[in-house]
Order: structure tokens, then C-alpha cells, then sequence
């Protein structure tokens, strides 16, 4: 970017002050002679000059002006920045610390929910080889013991305790709404989200009682919104 000195308004403002003084004088000219084509040329050519200078200098003193306003900023930026030197400086220290904390919270929550879709991809497999190994016995769910599949998925049941395949998206889902629910303030699209749209385990809607009796996650306490009083 080409910095604008003082120098070259001042310049600018002298050449037009040389082209009002040609166009007067080509104004001059052509009164004297008005029906000569040149003289006409010559007083165009002259305001032309006239407009096109001052255009310039408009924009040679705006571009100064936005200069030197950009320059006296900076300077008492510095100065901001200078005087509040311990501050910046607590500030980086506190943020890459609470940085790295998230970071490796996220790591160890991505590890935690991958062993989490590990271990119900392993229970579903082992629900449903016993299931099919129980069916094929000619056991069904109809008594205490048995294994069948329907449109829910294989379910088994050993002397009386029902099992049933789960899906590890769905406990996924499961875990994450209850996280989100406890966590995040209501109302929360998310939550509803997981709640509804993303086929949760439902411990309550399940005869084996999957995740029923799981400890709830930490609920984080939010502000009472005041009610809104109606009347006196």
C-alpha cells in the first residue's frame, strides 16, 4: 500500500489549481471565438482536467485522512496492549492450560465411547448367537428360557432374566441424551433431539431393563429464571 503524504495532497491540489486556470482561460477563448470547434474542444478538455483533479484530490485526502487515523490507532493500541501486558500474558498462560484440559477430556470421552459401542456391539453378538442357539434347540421366548428375533431384534431369556440385542447406535444416543439432559439448559434442542430422533435405548420401553439402573451424570445447576408476575 503506497503511503499518502501531505506532499502529494498539497501537489494534487496545485495541478488543479492549474487546470481551473487553463479552463478559465479556454472559457475566455471560446467567448471570443463561439462558433470555433476547437476552442470548444479545448474548454471539454479543460473541465474534464478540472473533474478529474478534484476527484483525485478527494480521494488522495481520504486516503490520508484513513491513513493517519489507522496510524494514531495503531499507536494507542500499543499502548493499550503495553499497559495490559500482565493481563495478555495471565490470559495466555490460563487459556492454553483450560486448552489442554478440553483437548485431552475429549480424547479420553472419544476412547470412553468407543469401548461404550464396543461392548454393545460384543453383547448384541452374544445375544444373538445364543438366541439363534436356543431357537434352534426349539426353545422360544415363550417360557423362562428361549431365544427369538423380531422386528426389535433377538431377544434370549435364561431362566426368567430377559436379554435383548440393543444396537450401538442407539446406546449411543442413549448416553448422550442423558448426558445432554443433566448438562445443557432447558429448553435444548439438542436434547430433544436425542430424545426423539435418534432411537435411544428407552430402559422403560425394554423388558430387560437395559440401562434402568444406571447412576444419573453430574447435573449442572442453572440460575432460576425469575417468573414474570402478572397484576399488582
Amino acid at each position: 500500500m503506497v503511503s499518502i503524504t501531505a506532499e502529494m495532497v498539497a501537489a494534487a491540489e496545485a495541478e488543479v489549481t492549474e487546470a481551473e486556470q487553463a479552463r478559465a482561460v479556454a472559457e475566455e477563448a471560446l467567448m471570443e471565438s463561439p462558433n470555433s470547434t476547437l476552442r470548444a474542444q479545448e474548454l471539454a478538455g479543460a473541465l474534464r482536467r478540472v473533474a478529474q483533479g478534484r476527484t483525485n484530490v478527494r480521494e488522495l485526502r481520504e486516503e490520508r485522512e484513513r491513513q493517519v487515523s489507522a496510524e494514531r490507532a495503531a499507536a494507542t493500541r500499543e499502548e493499550l496492549e503495553k499497559a495490559a501486558g500482565k493481563e495478555i500474558t495471565a490470559a495466555g498462560r490460563a487459556l492454553k492450560s483450560a486448552r489442554e484440559e478440553l483437548e485431552s477430556a475429549a480424547v479420553a470421552a472419544q476412547a470412553g465411547l468407543v469401548a461404550l459401542m464396543r461392548a454393545a456391539e460384543a453383547h448384541d453378538a452374544l445375544v444373538q448367537q445364543h438366541a439363534e442357539s436356543l431357537a434352534g434347540m426349539g426353545l422360544d421366548v415363550g417360557g423362562d428360557s428361549g431365544g427369538a428375533s423380531s422386528f426389535q431384534g433377538w431377544t434370549v431369556k435364561a431362566r426368567g432374566t430377559a436379554y435383548r440385542t440393543a444396537g450401538s447406535a442407539s446406546v449411543l444416543a442413549c448416553v448422550a441424551h442423558r448426558v445432554a439432559e443433566a448438562r445443557l439448559e432447558y429448553p435444548s434442542v439438542m436434547v430433544g433431539m436425542l430424545e426423539y430422533n435418534m432411537g435411544r435405548v428407552v430402559p422403560e420401553e425394554r423388558e430387560d431393563g437395559l440401562f434402568g439402573k444406571l447412576p444419573a451424570p453430574g447435573r449442572r445447576v442453572f440460575p432460576e429464571v425469575p417468573r414474570l408476575r402478572v397484576g399488582g
